[in-house]
C-alpha cells in the first residue's frame, strides 16, 4: 500500500475576551495539519483515471494539478501561459473539488490526519516532528493489526516535496525505521514498511492532488470546530470526507484517524463529528 502525505497550515483564534458582547482580544495562532491517505495499487489506478475524467469533465488538461486553495494555481499557470484554464477552475471550484472527494466511494482509501497548534513556545519544527511521529505511529498499527498480506513493503509513503528541502522528516523516518522502541507500534522495520521515504510534487502527482484536497477539507473542518465559522462550506464537503478516517474497532475515529495534539478540544471534535455523521445525504446545487 501507498500513503500519499501533504500538509497545509491556517490561522485560527484560538484565545478570545468578550466583554459587553463585543471581542475586545484575541490571539491568533498558527495550525498545522499533516497526512494524507493510504490506498492500494489498484485504488491507485482508480484514483489516476478518475481524476483524468473529472479535469477532462472540466476542459483542465490532465497533466495541469488541481489543488484544494485553486487561489494558490494562479502563479503556475500564468507561468504556462493558462489563465483561461485557471480561470475555468476558480468559476468551477466547488464542484470540482466535491467531484475529486467523491472519487474515494470508488476505493478503500484510509485517511490518517495528525493537527496540532503551534504556540510561541513551541519551535515550528517541534510540532512538524510530532505530527509526521504521530501519522507513523498509525501506519505502524495498520501495517501490525490490519494488512495481512506478506508482500514487502507493506506500506510505502509518498510526500509533498517538503517546504525548503526540510531534511527533518527523512531523519525522524529513519530514526521511527530502526529504533521506533519508543512507538507503541515498535520500530517501523519489524512491521515491514518501505525502508526509503520518497517525495514527489503535488503540482505533478495526481495522488497528491487527492492528498491535499483531503487535508484541506480536514483543515476547513478544524477551523470550524475552533471558531464556529464557515460551517455552510465545512457541510458541503467534509461529510464526503468524513466516512473514510482510520477508526477503531468501536467507530472513533479520534485518536485513530484524526489526531490532535490539544487533547482539551477532543470533546469538541467529537461533537463536531457527531453533528456531520448526523447530515443526511443530500444533493449540493451549483
Amino acid at each position: 500500500m501507498i500513503f500519499f502525505m501533504d500538509n497545509s497550515e491556517f490561522g485560527c483564534e484560538w484565545y478570545k475576551i468578550i466583554f459587553n458582547g463585543k471581542k475586545v482580544f484575541s490571539e491568533i495562532v498558527d495550525y498545522f495539519v499533516l497526512g494524507g491517505y493510504l490506498s492500494t495499487f489498484d485504488d491507485m489506478k482508480i484514483i489516476e483515471d478518475s481524476l483524468d475524467k473529472i479535469k477532462i469533465k472540466f476542459g483542465i488538461p490532465i497533466e495541469l494539478p488541481i489543488k484544494w486553495n485553486c487561489k494558490d494555481l494562479q502563479g503556475f499557470y500564468k507561468s504556462k501561459g493558462r489563465l483561461d484554464v485557471y480561470k475555468n477552475i476558480i468559476d468551477n471550484s466547488d464542484e470540482i473539488r466535491l467531484s475529486l472527494i467523491d472519487v474515494l466511494k470508488k476505493t478503500n482509501c484510509k485517511l490518517i490526519i495528525a493537527a496540532k497548534p503551534v504556540f510561541s513556545k513551541d519551535r515550528r519544527k517541534d510540532v512538524y516532528n510530532w505530527a509526521f511521529i504521530n501519522v507513523l505511529q498509525r501506519l505502524g498499527n495498520v501495517a501490525k493489526h490490519e494488512l495481512k498480506n506478506d508482500v514487502y513493503p507493506k506500506i510505502s509513503i509518498i510526500m509533498d516535496w517538503p517546504d525548503g528541502g526540510n531534511r527533518s522528516f527523512f531523519d525522524i523516518y529513519s530514526d521511527a525505521y530502526y529504533a521506533g522502541q519508543q512507538f507503541y507500534c515498535g520500530e517501523l522495520k519489524g512491521l515491514d514498511l518501505n525502508i526509503n521515504l520518497a517525495s514527489s510534487v503535488t503540482l505533478n502527482s495526481p495522488h497528491l492532488q487527492l492528498a491535499d484536497i483531503l487535508v484541506g477539507s480536514t483543515k476547513d473542518f478544524i477551523k470550524w470546530c475552533y471558531e464556529d465559522k464557515n460551517e455552510d462550506r465545512v457541510k458541503i464537503f467534509f461529510p464526503s470526507v468524513l466516512p473514510f478516517f482510520r477508526k477503531s474497532e468501536y467507530n472513533k475515529i479520534m485518536g485513530f484517524g484524526l489526531i490532535i495534539g490539544n487533547k482539551d478540544n477532543y470533546n469538541k471534535f467529537e461533537k463536531k463529528i457527531e453533528d456531520i455523521q448526523k447530515l443526511e445525504e443530500t444533493e449540493v446545487p451549483f
